[in-house]
């Protein structure tokens, strides 16, 4: 007798256990809801027990629907907004701070332009970091902050440097703090409405896979064959993913520390 196999999909990742439950969606297609042919006992038993599976495919498709428009609307963080628009400011500063520098190189008082030379190397020792991902370019404009600032007083108050360092500073700033809001607001909404339609459409599952078995076991598969073998054949390879996964982990685990 064809069973469907467990899978506890609430071990799966978040993304991972929608893909999944999207397959299985995919499948109840194969599943026979609302047939009316064969002999009239085979009508009376089809109508005693495909209205209780039409039921549960409905429910199951419904709840995954509603866990797609939450991990969709997870992604739409207004936060995002604020986070972008402080990134560019950081950049426009870098870059009004560098091309400063670079124009004082060619000031006529030499001991200003070689000021501006030695501020002008740590730009270059670095290099453009508004073309680099936003974490690594907080932590390029973080060491060259610190360097900046590491200069001499008198050779930053000769070039008129603080103002350009206190408005960088300002703006990555500015941009840190926007980032960290983006995270928690992704954490709330990842945590909130994401976990209750998650958990919705898991539970529906369940409700779908024993439904299934039931009928499977009462009436016999075959009507159900092409269903469980599609679905067990996806529970396979998703317990092979995650059998990997948990092995690459203890590896990882297991390797020695660095001397």
């Amino acid at each position: 007798m064809k069973q469907l196999s467990i899978l506890n999909i609430a071990r799966l990742r978040t993304e991972e256990s929608f893909g999944y439950q999207k397959q299985v969606v995919a499948e109840t297609a194969n599943l026979p809801i609302g047939e009316e042919t064969g002999t009239p006992s085979e009508i009376s038993q089809l109508s005693a027990t495909n209205p209780v599976l039409e039921a549960k495919v409905n429910d199951f498709t419904t709840a995954v629907d509603a866990f797609d428009d939450a991990l969709k609307a997870s992604s739409t963080n207004p936060a995002t907004a604020t986070a972008t628009a402080t990134d560019d400011a950081r950049d426009a500063s870098w870059r009004g701070a560098n091309n400063y520098v670079t124009a004082m190189c060619a000031h006529p008082t030499a001991e200003v332009a070689a000021n501006a030379a030695e501020a002008k190397s740590l730009f270059d020792k670095y290099g453009d970091p508004t073309k680099l991902a936003q974490t690594e370019e907080s932590g390029v404009l973080h060491n060259l902050l610190q360097d900046l600032e590491a200069l001499e007083s008198s050779k930053r108050t000769a070039l008129n440097l603080d103002v350009w360092i206190t408005d960088l500073k300002t703006k990555e700033d500015a941009f840190l703090a926007a980032a960290a809001q983006r995270t928690e607001a992704d954490a709330a909404r990842q945590v909130g409405i994401v976990k209750e339609t998650r958990t919705a459409a898991e539970a529906a599952y369940r409700s779908l896979v024993d439904t299934v078995n039931a009928l499977a076991m009462i009436n016999g598969d075959a009507e159900y064959a092409t269903f469980i073998d599609h679905v067990n054949a996806m529970i396979e390879r998703q317990k092979a993913i995650s059998k990997a996964r948990t092995t690459r982990a203890k590896k990882e685990d297991e390797k020695p520390g660095e001397l």
